[in-house]
């Protein structure tokens, strides 16, 4: 039988494993995506880390490496997101708003507010699992509550405003 520090050590050094195997193919799709060559590659791999190949690197040293390739134009796969359907007629305008306050709350925070945070709100208030899925009468609520998340954000007081 194995102790517990033997098998949590295992299992932290399994997922240090998969951590370092998913920057290094995400540094290998950044340089296809970029078009380096190989020799610009390691001239990088040097300038960046002093070492010459991506498996000799520590795990903060390929995030250092990520980093730089996203900095250069290596778009983030988990940007973007998933490809979303075209909402019907009485749900466009409202879907415009929802994208109109992330869009501002990216502006007033400084962190990206994808329709992944949308879809959280949702399923955390228990109204759906995601935003597609949602009525005009949810997406009223999800701009209502994205309204309160922008204005105590920006200091605003919604209750001031109100007689």
């Amino acid at each position: 039988m194995t102790s517990p520090n033997i098998t949590s050590n295992v299992s932290e050094h399994a997922r240090e494993n998969r951590q370092r195997a998913s920057r290094i193919a995400a540094i290998k799709a950044s340089q296809r995506q970029l078009g380096m060559d190989d020799g610009t590659y390691l001239a990088m791999l040097l300038s960046q880390t002093g070492k010459a190949s991506a498996t000799a690197l520590s795990l903060g040293e390929l995030s250092i490496v990520l980093d730089y390739l996203r900095r250069a134009g290596a778009a983030n796969p988990r940007d973007g997101g998933r490809k979303r359907h075209v909402p019907s007629p009485e749900r466009a305008a409202l879907m415009g708003k929802v994208h109109a306050l992330l869009s501002e709350l990216e502006q007033c925070t400084g962190r990206t507010h994808t329709l992944a945070y949308a879809d959280a709100i949702c399923k955390r208030n228990g109204w759906c699992e995601r935003v597609d899925f949602a009525s005009p009468a949810l997406l009223h609520r999800l701009v209502g509550a994205l309204s309160r998340t922008l204005s105590n954000r920006t200091g605003n007081s919604a209750e001031g405003a109100k007689p």
